[in-house]
């Protein structure tokens, strides 16, 4: 990751009193992304550095939230001014893995922001280099609960991908986790979501949530509806209340597009449209939307991503989806059954999901706190029909076969506009590269 540089108008997001409570210093943190905030006097003479650990670690200890900043901050950081030694400055920063230093002026006043690489540029040089805007993105601490599943092994990839940290906590109930334990940046909790104590280990030291932990899918939530309730509602609750008492501020729950359920409208679905849900699954979504979304302030930002149908391959495969049933069961069986078939339904590919996630992730807590968005694109709203085409046009010696019994209700086409346009998300695959991926992998014999 390359070095950042904060401008001098910008050092107002990372500065904060004596006076103020762990809340609201930690709530500057959240805002500028960078895990760090600065503590200084009316004058802004600096006095002092807190970062987002230094505040979990004494609220875990029983510091209340109210308790002045001035009282856990760390009173002689290391910084750069016209006085320092340069060399014992920089032996420091090796030693102690600094990666944000700032640079103070004659007076003691902070006048910009050393990040990452650049501070050892400049110490190396001995050079003050002049201020400049900011950009990448700084390394994000991020929890995925459930990350050993289908969704969760792809987004966990893509995060370290880009740099960042990533935590796995998942109860491996389907398999084990397809991940490295030497992988740098990368850590993993067996545990249920379920246990307080598991929560607040695998929470304190977190920048972010990714909450995909849950029993997926209509037919596994109705063999068992207290359990899914239990944990598919329940325990969403309980991980947001860890969240926000431990003050990670940003929150990604993954939803579903089956909350507009047996829809009636003609028209594309936005998120602000009637919703339907018409199965335990989908109920237990819209329960979760609400009670995240009463949470929500300055100090608890969630953001809903309301998922189309998802399909792909993934690390951990999912044959339980309309793209990957159909395309398996044409290679395996040399038979697509449909029930029905005209019903509509929106899909996106896994790792498009993915990278949404990465997005909102790496957004302005401005543009996605407290906000909801479908996540896919328009062009793949299909017929559960024509999705059988598009399998038959891959698999040509399958066989299709149309069975009006047991036809699922749901009928739902979906708006993507809001995150195309909000976030400038763009689906990178549509459902054809995806049957065409599968069938390879499943004529290599991947998939057993």
């Amino acid at each position: 990751m390359k070095g950042l540089r904060i401008m001098k108008t910008e050092l107002e997001k990372f500065v904060v009193f004596p006076e103020n409570n762990l809340q609201e210093v930690m709530q500057k943190i959240d805002f500028n992304g960078c895990g760090i905030a600065f503590v200084v006097d009316p004058n802004n003479k600096m006095l002092g550095v807190v970062t987002d650990g230094d505040i979990r670690r004494s609220i875990i200890k029983g510091v209340w939230l109210d308790t002045r900043i001035e009282t856990i901050m760390n009173q002689s950081p290391c910084y750069l001014d016209e006085n320092t030694n340069l060399h014992e400055l920089f032996n420091k920063v090796i030693d102690k893995k600094i990666k944000r230093l700032p640079l103070l002026n004659q007076d003691g006043k902070i006048k910009e922001i050393l990040f990452g690489e650049e501070i050892r540029e400049v110490l190396s040089r001995k050079i003050f280099a002049s201020t400049q805007t900011r950009s990448g993105t700084e390394q994000k601490h991020i929890l995925i609960t459930g990350g050993a599943g289908y969704i969760g092994s792809v987004l966990a990839k893509q995060l370290l991908q880009k740099g960042h940290k990533v935590k796995v906590l998942d109860n491996l109930i389907h398999s084990h986790h397809p991940f490295s334990e030497e992988e740098e940046n990368f850590s993993f909790i067996e545990g249920d979501i379920g246990h307080t104590e598991t929560l607040i280990e695998a929470v304190k030291d977190v920048d972010a949530v990714v909450h995909l932990a849950e029993i997926v899918g209509d037919p596994a939530c109705a063999i068992n509806p207290q359990k899914t309730q239990q944990i598919n509602h329940l325990s969403t609750l309980l991980l947001s209340q860890v969240c926000k008492y431990l003050q990670v501020n940003r929150f990604i729950y993954a939803s579903s597009c089956s909350v507009y359920g047996a829809s009636l409208s003609e028209e594309l679905l936005t998120e602000n449209s009637i919703i339907n849900p018409v199965s335990l699954y989908a109920k237990m979504k819209v329960e979760s939307e609400k009670a995240l979304i009463s949470l929500s302030d300055g100090y608890f930002s969630p953001t809903i991503l309301r998922f189309a149908t998802v399909f792909g391959e993934s690390p951990r495969m999912r044959f339980d989806l309309v793209v990957n049933t159909l395309t398996a069961k044409a290679i395996k069986e040399g038979e697509i059954t449909i029930f029905g078939g005209d019903q509509f339904r929106p899909f996106v590919h896994v790792s498009d999901v993915a990278q949404a996630i990465c997005l909102v992730l790496e957004s302005d807590l401005e543009k996605v706190r407290g906000e909801i968005f479908n996540v896919g694109s328009n062009e793949n709203n299909f017929e559960i029909n024509q999705i059988g085409e598009m399998v038959k046009k891959a698999i040509p010696q399958a066989k299709v076969v149309i069975q009006e019994k047991d036809v699922d209700k749901r009928n739902y086409k979906v708006d993507f506009t809001k995150i195309k346009n909000g976030l400038n998300f763009h689906a990178q695959k549509n459902v054809l590269d995806g049957i065409q991926e599968m069938g390879s992998s499943l004529l290599e014999g991947k998939h057993k």
